[in-house]
């Protein structure tokens, strides 16, 4: 089987007040690079749920907000024929840590309400009676450090957004330290961000389901590693 290039890791100007690149101008640019698709990653956090203007919203309302760049980025996509799957990075209130979360479809969303003020504890219980996967984003960026194991699928050990120092060597050695699963991404804001990390997954791998079975069974892929720091 033919494995191709992924992205795992990207936030829409759409959603993420930090993106710079549209759902739109991501997808082109992926496309550009050569890789079979992307995971739109958007920031699922108080920032963007408690922000004027929403306070007054649904919380179905406020999750339609939410999932424009990953709609965009889907619609986009089909004039490529690239898969787009939906993801998150989930922030829980009141804490530095931020967390790549993959199986989350969007009746689930609609459903759960903002589980981001949940206990961390909490929330990987409730991702994993879902049969989800927890990784937790660039754990030593920002002078910090990873979360208790206990808290997580695994860690992204490569994430080639240039702007931060996220000293990707240590959360290597942590990964094979503790035995967790790894991945890596781009973390893509701007145009220099994509094409630059991923993983490489079987080209029939055709929805995020599929793709959680599969990093079960590999738990450490092929990574796509063109940048370190």
């Amino acid at each position: 089987m033919r494995h191709k290039q992924f992205e795992t890791h990207c936030h829409t100007a759409e959603t993420s007040r930090c993106g710079v690149l549209t759902a739109r101008q991501i997808v082109d640019g992926i496309s550009r690079a050569g890789y079979a698709g992307t995971f739109v990653t958007d920031h699922f956090n108080a920032r963007f749920f408690e922000k004027p203007g929403m306070k007054n919203l649904s919380w179905k309302a406020k999750t339609d907000r939410w999932l424009k760049g990953f709609r965009a980025a889907a619609l986009r996509a089909k004039m490529y024929g690239l898969k787009v799957f939906l993801g998150l990075e989930l922030q829980p209130k009141d804490s530095p840590y931020e967390f790549l979360i993959y199986g989350p479809d969007e009746k689930f969303l609609y459903d759960a309400g903002p589980f981001y003020n949940l206990q961390m504890a909490d929330i990987y219980r409730l991702m994993h009676q879902n049969d989800y996967l927890v990784f937790q984003a660039h754990p030593y960026r920002y002078g910090l450090s990873p979360e208790d194991p206990s808290l997580f699928d695994g860690i992204e050990i490569v994430n080639a957004q240039p702007r931060h120092l996220s000293r990707n060597r240590l959360a290597m050695e942590f990964a094979f330290k503790h035995d967790v699963m790894i991945i890596a991404g781009g973390d893509v804001h701007m145009e220099e961000d994509i094409g630059k990390s991923g993983i490489m997954l079987p080209e029939d791998i055709g929805n995020v389901k599929e793709f959680i079975a599969y990093y079960k069974q590999v738990r450490r892929p092929e990574l796509i590693v063109t940048y370190g720091a």
